[in-house]
């Protein structure tokens, strides 16, 4: 059995078209609810297979031609029109809420982005055997890319001027675009035709050309970004983001706040004018020292940042209210914890996946009240969203 014909019933939660044949689950890239197409079955499991579009044998009417051209990339729900990107994005997160987290009604709205298209701020490629571009899904198989739609014209006018280089001896290179642009090199390539199109170049981790970071700007903040040091990769939608972080904190008079898992101190810093004192706790020593400098960049006297493990530095501490933004894998039971000794007023959870988001909300649940969560399209075409959610301290 080399092609099936496939009903598309539904998106599962990676974009990919869900359907059953043969008593197993089919996932199909690119088919789209109630569309009919002959496949291919390129994975055959016990429990699944995996398939590829041969032909389309009936379309949806929310199909869209996409932009970009390339197959098994990152953009996974690329086929669909942009509005029904937002609206798949919204069920998901409800549906994954109510299953693991028994919350209901709780999601506000989705918050779009305005450019669907060139937001990305950094773009990391893969270079094999002298070519530029991403790996297919799961594998190591090199697709090579002319541009990419959803990264700045600066990095597709970088692209192009790579493509031109001898890069036999490269395995990767990433770029960052905040109008000043740094380029991140794995490997060994002569660099004097990059020098005009950047502020700073790194190989092999040194500093071979320019500046030692590069600036963003974020409403009226200006950041200091490192080779290594996280940022939102939309900033547009960050900016969004941290303007709801801020109208869901009680900053009236006196009112402290304790920013957990701060990173390079982008939150910290955007709530300091609007609170007497924000205290800041990030475990990476190189974070640390880039909001260190972010705060002296900004003129700003307000925030304190410590340099330490969650778990053994906020027993130490009180706070009104509590921002957190943990990494993809959540807060971790002592984590939970120890925000729950503190005890706070309000809690501002910023998540960028659903199902720890739904596990960790389903475990404060006992204290807290899950009042709102707002949705953000922080990359419009993938399946990924981000969350930020309220919640206030239940009255016992």
């Amino acid at each position: 059995m080399d092609e099936v014909l496939v009903k598309c019933e539904k998106l599962d939660h990676f974009g990919r078209g869900l359907s059953h044949i043969l008593g197993k689950i089919i996932f199909v890239p690119n088919l789209l609810p109630n569309e009919e197409a002959w496949v291919k079955i390129v994975l055959d499991k016990k429990k699944y297979m995996v398939g590829e579009i041969i032909k389309l044998v009936k379309k949806s009417d929310d199909r869209i031609v996409p932009k970009c051209s390339y197959e098994n990339c990152g953009c996974a729900i690329k086929c669909l029109n942009y509005p029904k990107t937002l609206e798949f994005k919204k069920n998901k997160v409800t549906e994954i809420l109510k299953r693991y987290g028994n919350l209901e009604k709780v999601i506000k709205e989705i918050v779009p982005s305005d450019n669907i298209y060139g937001y990305r701020n950094k773009i990391t490629l893969k270079v094999k055997d002298g070519k530029i571009g991403y790996f297919k899904n799961g594998t190591n198989e090199l697709i090579e890319i002319n541009r990419c739609e959803i990264s700045s014209e600066k990095s597709n006018e970088i692209i192009e001027v790579l493509k031109k280089c001898d890069l036999s001896k490269v395995c990767e290179i990433i770029i960052k675009d905040f109008g000043e642009v740094m380029i991140i090199i794995k490997g060994d390539m002569e660099i004097e035709v990059l020098k005009p199109l950047t502020t700073s170049i790194y190989m092999n981790d040194r500093l071979v050309y320019g500046n030692e970071n590069i600036i963003a700007q974020l409403g009226d903040f200006k950041f200091y970004v490192s080779k290594d040091s996280f940022f939102q990769v939309n900033t547009e939608v960050a900016l969004k983001l941290y303007n709801k972080v801020l109208e869901y904190l009680d900053n009236s008079s006196g009112k402290s706040i304790l920013d957990l898992y701060s990173g390079t101190g982008t939150i910290s810093l955007f709530l300091s004018k609007y609170f007497k004192e924000v205290t800041a706790i990030e475990i990476n020593e190189e974070a640390v020292r880039c909001a260190f400098l972010n705060k002296e960049l900004n003129n700003i006297s307000n925030v304190r940042f410590i340099c330490g493990d969650v778990s053994k530095e906020i027993h130490k501490l009180s706070a009104d209210n509590i921002v957190v933004d943990p990494p993809r894998s959540g807060l971790t039971i002592d984590g939970i914890n120890d925000i729950l000794k503190i005890n706070p007023e309000r809690l501002i959870y910023v998540s960028c996946d659903p199902m720890t988001l739904a596990r960790d909300l389903k475990l404060l649940g006992e204290n807290y009240e899950v009042k709102e969560v707002t949705l953000f399209d922080m990359f419009p075409w993938t399946y990924h969203v981000e969350s930020v959610c309220l919640l206030i301290r239940k009255n016992f």
